[in-house]
């Protein structure tokens, strides 16, 4: 007789599997954490074709509710480069632009960039998985193939993302429809993360190099490239 699907057994089976990926050497070096804090060097793309700019950022992330905060300076010199703010802070979404740090160009925000911006929240579970401990109102659904679904049960937008877990637990990728910025519109696009290299930071093992892409009708294509130069629990 076969054994019947039990969809709860499965979702504690790739939890228990993720966290003792994140957690190597047990799960109490992430459960006073609040939050981290990062550097982060990198470059990133604005369309097909474009050329890459170098930026430097900093990211806070909270562990015990959605928010973030990343904060990067993009391009060469201090007067012609700008600062971008992407950030998911009370509930809300948020992009900004700003010649120099100092002149605002653009602003964007609404109900498609909280849902995109939460969307990048559950991502960061890659960088900040004390996450998966400390935040009370995130949930996790296996829905097959060890896939692990994350959303956060608070948040009206219904956003989610999904996680493939390798057999050792390891996060081989994250992935969701989020709102894409097309002119003055946004549109649902396929949209995925993926890490090259793990590291271990103060008995966690973090994402040290991420990739990041869109999947569009025409091909893949990877618009943000990062890596982790330091890393600070909060």
């Amino acid at each position: 007789m076969t054994q019947a699907h039990d969809p709860d057994t499965e979702t504690e089976v790739l939890l228990a599997s993720l966290k003792s990926f994140f957690f190597p050497g047990g799960q109490d070096a992430g459960r006073l954490v609040r939050g981290v804090k990062t550097t982060q060097h990198g470059e990133m793309c604005s369309a097909p074709g474009a050329r890459w700019m170098p930026f430097t950022a900093v990211e806070r992330i909270d562990a015990t509710q959605s928010s973030f905060c990343w904060e990067a300076r993009v391009g060469g010199s201090k007067l012609g480069s700008f600062v971008v703010t992407d950030a998911f802070e009370e509930g809300r979404g948020r992009l900004v632009v700003k010649l120099g740090g100092l002149i605002p160009l653009k602003k964007f925000s609404g109900p498609d960039f909280d849902k995109g911006e939460i969307q990048r929240y559950f991502s960061s579970i890659l960088m900040c998985p004390p996450m998966l401990l400390n935040h009370s109102s995130l949930e996790f659904t296996a829905i097959g193939n060890r896939t692990l679904r994350v959303r956060d049960h608070s948040d009206p937008t219904g956003a989610t993302v999904d996680f493939g877990i390798g057999e050792d637990g390891c996060p081989v990728t994250c992935r969701a429809e989020r709102p894409r910025l097309v002119g003055k519109r946004s549109v649902l696009t396929p949209w995925s993360g993926t890490c090259s290299e793990f590291k271990e930071w103060n008995g966690l093992r973090v994402a040290h190099r991420i990739e990041v892409c869109w999947h569009l009708p025409e091909g893949a294509f990877t618009y943000f490239r990062e890596e982790i130069t330091s890393y600070t629990l909060m």
